[in-house]
């Protein structure tokens, strides 16, 4: 008689509250240190887990970063995204307020991510990682402004300029400069962001 897998939901867990306090770990020391000055049995020592652990869940310093990037940009976030927009079709003022508030909230709850992969890990694959999360930011953005009725955009505008003008705007490099640089208050930010996008793309009644 063949043996049925079990599965232990409170093995599985475990396992990923592991994983959870590796990646953590990893990301407040690459953050601290960089990425080529930070070992695997730095991370193990700061997750409290062995080495092997971390070789068993992620396979690598790669495997980490990738474990990362997985974990901020599951497909539900570009689903929401595009639930958000749907819901408000028709009104692309508010539409753009949902772009505000989607890519406000992640820069506030992934920002130092954002920071270690900008600053770059001396790691040429991880690099080519960032800059295509990037394009493919920017080709949502694209996607989106793309589904508007004719005449919803400034008439100066292709949808290719305004979506680099989105994606420009809403980058965590702005976010950075005037949330953590200028001490504006988020919701400041978001305001702002949204207004923003609203003078540049849409046009006058």
């Amino acid at each position: 008689m063949e043996k049925r897998a079990y599965k232990s939901p409170l093995r599985e867990e475990q396992a990923r509250l592991t994983r959870d306090r590796i990646l953590d770990a990893a990301l407040m020391l690459f953050a601290a240190q960089g990425y080529g000055a930070t070992s695997i049995a730095a991370i193990a020592r700061e997750a409290g887990v062995v080495p092997e652990t971390i070789y068993a869940s992620l396979g690598s310093k790669r495997g980490i970063v990738d474990g990362l990037i997985e974990r901020v940009a599951p497909p539900q976030v570009v689903g929401g995204i595009l639930a958000g927009w749907e819901a408000k079709a028709g009104d692309p003022a508010e539409q753009l307020g949902v772009l505000a508030g989607f890519a406000t909230g992640f820069w506030v709850k992934n920002e130092t991510l954002a920071s270690v992969l900008r600053q770059g890990t001396g790691d040429a694959d991880i690099a080519g990682e960032w800059k295509g999360r990037q394009a493919q930011r920017r080709g949502l953005f694209a996607q989106l402004l793309a589904s508007w009725p004719e005449g919803t955009l400034r008439a100066d505008l292709t949808v290719e300029a305004a979506a680099d003008i989105a994606w420009a705007l809403s980058s965590d490099d702005v976010f950075t400069l005037l949330v953590r640089e200028r001490d504006w208050p988020v919701r400041d930010f978001e305001a702002w962001l949204a207004g923003a996008l609203r003078r540049e793309l849409v046009a006058p009644a």
